[in-house]
């Protein structure tokens, strides 16, 4: 999302690759177990404080297999008249913890951009907005599971292309929740993305927060369950 008056021109995407990062600790999270389930977290899109859109991702796993889909839908008004607009459809679907396939077009205020990506034997292949390959582990730029915090390429869900990422654990945050502050493990996502994502302490992913042109943008999760982290298949 590079073009939009949302972000910083620096950016080079937000929503939308994977080798182990190694040595981050993500042992002191509860076990996760797949299990055929369906959850959904919705959130409040904020820029300098005042909701300009909403996010809606929802997990449905049966056993090893998993069905993502995200609906974002962003509206920047100045003076009460839309100034600008973004929507973004995607679709994954996983299994045994690897990327089968994802679908996502994006209207980024009239420039329409899609991904596409497909696995073939050990390797993903992209054949949306953005053309080529990446490695077979690769992660999506939904967050939704801090098993990804442990890839280092991570696909943009807007285009398809690969992001080479680093995360690193920044400490505890206060950060607003669906009834208040909450207390939040914070990490700060670097390389081809800047941004820090928040987990609660059961792995929930509760947003995430970035500079937006001189002002800070966040994703507010408006509700704590029901539970996405223990859809991701153990082991």
């Amino acid at each position: 999302m590079t073009r939009s008056p949302l972000f910083a021109p620096s950016r080079r995407t937000l929503l939308g690759t994977g080798l182990a990062a190694g040595g981050l600790a993500l042992g002191g999270w509860p076990a996760r177990r797949a299990r055929a389930a369906t959850a959904s977290r919705g959130f409040e899109i904020l820029r300098d404080g005042d909701v300009i859109g909403d996010q809606l991702t929802t997990v449905a796993a049966d056993g090893p297999r998993l069905d993502v889909t995200v609906r974002v839908r962003i509206a920047l008004k100045v003076l009460g008249v839309v100034a600008y607009r973004y929507e973004l459809d995607s679709r994954e679907l996983w299994e045994n913890g690897l990327l089968v396939s994802l679908d996502g077009t994006t209207n980024d205020d009239g420039e329409r951009e899609t991904a596409r990506v497909r696995r073939e034997g050990d390797r993903l292949v992209s054949s949306g907005t953005h053309v080529g390959d990446m490695p077979g582990d690769a992660a999506t730029t939904t967050y939704w599971t801090p098993a990804f915090l442990e890839r280092s390429t991570w696909i943009s869900t807007q285009t398809g292309a690969p992001l080479r990422v680093s995360a690193s654990q920044d400490g505890s945050e206060a950060v607003p929740g669906p009834s208040g502050a909450l207390t939040c493990t914070r990490w700060q996502v670097s390389g081809d993305l800047d941004l820090a994502l928040y987990y609660d302490d059961r792995g929930e992913w509760m947003g995430n927060a970035f500079d937006a042109g001189g002002e800070t943008a966040r994703f507010r999760a408006v509700a704590a369950d029901p539970r996405l982290a223990p859809l991701w298949p153990a082991g």
